[in-house]
């Protein structure tokens, strides 16, 4: 009788054990990040250290499983297979973000910021008022973080007034704002897809480019190019998204440690891209590329073509009272740093 007692109390214990094993397991998640920078890049180095931190402090309950490279194509079709629910989560620029939510380019309006502490300012101003935008279409804002200012590269002179018109510019396929922003600014634009930028400048479909330092030389664009306009036009923003679906998922206490990581990564990859950017345009002049320093005439026409590119913007992009809060947000902030 003993023996059988113990027997039971065993079969019970093993029991007990499958079905909190069980249990365990069916709560375990894995989210499915895309990203479209390369493997080894900065982007993608800070996720997998993001990753392997989310991993630890879940007990495994929460796993990151990173596709990067482009692996599952451009943002564009990264963004139909979230709403398919195949991809979960991934890093956008500013263009993937303005497809679900237009109003965010607002951060990344033509001369609107000086310097790097007026655009931390901003975003984290509005940055409540942006996640709850996005959470509206379906989405989480993690956290932001950018690519950097972002210059005109070229094999042609971009010196002078008339400089840009004689220049063929790549645009982002499917990017209204560069493309409003261009032509404004009186630039013949031929549209492309990130990934075919490289064959364009090589057949000579295009002979410039726009692009932050640092993903010029990842993207080898600049061993096509001879000139460099030394005048930061827009910062390009990026943001770190996961699909509303996919986060409620997640307990109470994992959404709250997943977006405290995000914001402390994201915080990391903004200081590291900032960085690498200054390096990477210290390489560019090193390796022979032509600065090209601005004419007073030309930096004028830049400044009126901007507030041009603003009107056209308005309200197609964003409204006319986000841009005066944007504006007063600033102004508020510069009067303070007098």
């Amino acid at each position: 009788m003993k023996n059988l007692k113990r027997l039971s109390l065993t079969l019970v214990i093993i029991i007990l054990t499958l079905a909190w094993s069980t249990t365990a397991l069916a709560r375990a998640t894995t989210i499915k990040v895309a990203l479209v920078t390369p493997d080894g890049s900065t982007w993608n180095n800070t996720i997998r250290e993001m990753a392997a931190e989310l991993k630890k402090k879940t007990n495994k309950q929460v796993k990151l499983k990173i596709y990067p490279g482009g692996v599952k194509g451009d943002e564009l079709d990264v963004l139909r297979q979230m709403r398919a629910n195949r991809i979960h989560a991934s890093g956008f620029s500013g263009v993937g973000m303005g497809v679900i939510l237009p109003q965010v380019r607002i951060l990344e309006a033509p001369l609107l910021f000086k310097n790097y502490a007026e655009i931390d300012h901003v975003k984290t101003s509005l940055f409540d008022q942006f996640a709850t935008a996005f959470e509206m279409k379906g989405y989480v804002l993690l956290g932001f973080a950018e690519a950097g200012f972002v210059y005109f590269y070229s094999k042609k002179s971009l010196k002078g007034p008339q400089a840009l018109k004689s220049v063929k510019m790549w645009a982002w396929k499917g990017d209204p704002v560069a493309e409003t922003f261009l032509k404004t600014f009186g630039i013949r634009t031929y549209p492309l897809h990130l990934a075919d930028v490289n064959t364009g400048l090589e057949t000579g479909m295009i002979d410039s480019f726009y692009s932050p330092p640092l993903a010029a030389v990842a993207f080898q664009w600049t061993t096509r190019v001879e000139h460099i306009l030394d005048y930061p036009m827009v910062n390009s923003t990026s943001a770190l998204l996961i699909s509303k679906r996919m986060f409620r998922r997640l307990s109470a206490e994992n959404q709250a440690l997943l977006r405290d990581l995000s914001l402390k990564y994201c915080a990391k990859l903004v200081d590291l891209t900032r960085q690498e950017n200054k390096e990477a345009l210290f390489e560019l002049t090193k390796a022979g590329i032509q600065v090209d320093t601005p004419t007073k005439d030309q930096i004028a026409l830049f400044q009126e073509n901007a507030r041009k590119t603003y009107t056209k913007n308005i309200p197609a992009l964003y409204s006319q009272e986000l841009f005066d809060q944007v504006n007063g947000v600033l102004r508020d902030f510069r009067a303070g740093q007098k």
